[in-house]
């Protein structure tokens, strides 16, 4: 089982869970785990000890920055789909590319291809989540309709939960593990890549 630290998440900015999960929609169940001054780290290793997987993930997408959010949905799918299509690849490419350049282009492209993959999977979620991530939901020359905050992290933990659960099932305990070690090397400032990876394209946020 995973071992989170005890030390604070140097990119989370949040000193207690409480303030994350005011944001965050958790389960029933995961409400017993939140004891008032819980920091996040100590929340989010309550919650994958008992194996909480959907509560986890969403505490996390939500824990993170944005920017580092998505990065981390990249990382996930990118290591979890194991034979992508052609627009499985372009949505993750185009979601890296904005957390390196997160400019208005970017994010709109972003909703091209996740529109073009009919908004399902993880791949389109991960470039979903980019165009949730702020700015304007309406079309380019149409008044503003202004993102809800929440939507970017909502679309960050569905894709990493799409990513993990596409697998054999006797194994999702281990993904989802793996899963967590790459966002907490994320919430730390790190790539989320684990040791021996060779990874294509970027390497980095």
């Amino acid at each position: 089982m995973v071992k989170i630290q005890t030390e604070a998440f140097r990119k989370v900015t949040a000193e207690t869970a409480q303030e994350i999960c005011g944001r965050a929609d958790l389960s029933a169940e995961a409400r017993p785990f939140l004891l008032p001054n819980l920091s996040p780290q100590g929340f989010l290793s309550l919650l994958v000890d008992a194996e909480n997987i959907g509560d986890a993930i969403r505490f996390l997408a939500f824990a993170l920055p944005i920017r580092e959010a998505i990065w981390w949905a990249y990382v996930v799918a990118k290591t979890n789909l194991h034979a992508p299509t052609e627009l499985e690849l372009l949505c993750m490419e185009r979601a890296a590319a904005w957390v390196y350049a997160p400019d208005e282009a970017h994010r709109r492209s972003c909703m091209e291809c996740a529109e073009s993959a009919n908004f399902t999977g993880a791949a389109a979620y991960a470039a979903l989540a980019v165009f949730w991530s702020g700015g304007s939901l309406a079309p380019q020359g149409m008044p503003d309709a202004d993102a809800d905050p929440r939507l970017g992290p909502i679309g960050v933990g569905a894709s990493v939960l799409l990513s993990i659960t596409a697998g054999d099932a006797t194994t999702l305990t281990d993904r989802f593990e793996t899963a967590i070690v790459r966002g907490v090397s994320v919430a730390n400032g790190g790539n989320g890549w684990l040791p021996g990876e060779r990874p294509t394209g970027a390497t980095g946020t």
